[in-house]
């Protein structure tokens, strides 16, 4: 007879979910047995522990409110089941890999200070806006192109007592603009690999930078415009939104003719794959505690599936991952 499945802290530990994980990690495929009866829905995901606020006797010099309207051009869906998921595998406040560190290091550029502004776009939940606020001292605005990333995020900076020091928001990346000459320093994360009309998106990033203010982008390239693995067409038709790939060399370009001058143009690859390990490596830990429930499970099996096809393609060296920075001229 078949051992039940095992309890603890009142979650199901379903034993074919362990299979299934591990069958995901070996590369090869699980036989997924009848379904079980539905479950009801999951808790909502516990909020991350609040972070202290960071003390600041300078007011900020014009303050917003980070709209929470406007057209979603991702299909990308984030349910309060995959948020709590993806938290688990790359931490509080994190719905992507690179934790703090990480974003601190692709930021180090911008040289951020305590009477700066900054914008940190494509900013998830915003665990690595608030970072950058209370590391640098800076005036952090935060936005996403997910509604549901941005409405749970400006809770967080809420909670966190931050929501005048990192306010989180959602940006129309079809019709939103930004105040001009606002920011002393913009990050652009995995934003220009989702939208068609990057010029545009520049453009507007330029309009709303001071002169001399420094440009972070990070996001996905392909090795060669006619780059066609079949890791990098599985790659393409498994996301929610079909990217928008250019080659490093075209990003840079399409970079510079928005009136911005490039500083440094790097292969961030190999870097971001260990981040993901890392990541992963919570997976059989995460199942063995009983952490999740049957929904959650099932969340954590699309998160796996998601990020194996973009290691694969990585790995085949098609898909790649860049660092640009640039600066607006004077």
């Amino acid at each position: 007879m078949a051992d039940p499945p095992k309890k603890e802290s009142g979650k199901v530990l379903r034993p074919e979910l362990r299979k299934r994980l591990h069958a995901w990690w070996e590369g090869y495929e699980y036989d997924k047995p009848p379904a079980a009866a539905p479950q009801s829905a999951a808790a909502p995901a516990a909020a991350p522990e609040p972070m202290a606020a960071s003390s600041s006797d300078v007011a900020h010099p014009d303050p917003i409110k980070p709209p929470m309207t406007g057209k979603v051009v991702v299909k990308d869906q984030w349910p309060r089941e995959r948020i709590k998921v993806a938290q688990l595998v790359w931490g509080d406040g994190f719905t992507f890999p690179g934790a703090v560190d990480f974003v601190l290091k692709l930021a180090g550029p911008l040289a951020l200070q305590r009477e700066s502004i900054g914008l940190d776009l494509g900013c998830g939940l915003g665990a690595g806006t608030r970072a950058l606020a209370q590391t640098t001292g800076a005036w952090m605005e935060g936005y996403d192109l997910s509604l549901e990333l941005a409405q749970t995020g400006a809770g967080l900076s809420r909670a966190a007592g931050l929501e005048s020091k990192a306010p989180i928001g959602f940006l129309d990346a079809a019709e939103g603009s930004f105040k001009p000459k606002r920011y002393d320093g913009v990050l652009v994360r995995n934003v220009f690999s989702l939208i068609s009309d990057k010029p545009k998106l520049l453009t507007r990033l330029a309009h709303g930078m001071k002169p001399g203010a420094k440009l972070v982008v990070f996001d996905w390239a392909i090795s060669r415009e006619d780059a066609h693995g079949p890791a990098l067409d599985a790659y393409r038709l498994g996301e929610a939104t079909a990217p928008r790939l250019s080659t490093q060399a075209q990003f840079a370009a399409q970079i510079e003719t928005a009136g911005l001058g490039i500083a440094d143009n790097e292969d961030f690859t190999a870097a971001f794959r260990a981040e993901i390990l890392v990541g992963w490596a919570q997976i059989d830990r995460l199942v063995a505690r009983g952490q999740l429930d049957p929904r959650e499970g099932e969340a954590l099996m699309g998160e796996a599936k998601l990020w194996a096809r973009r290691l694969a393609a990585m790995d085949s060296g098609d898909l790649r991952v860049v660092r640009i920075v640039a600066a607006k001229k004077a």
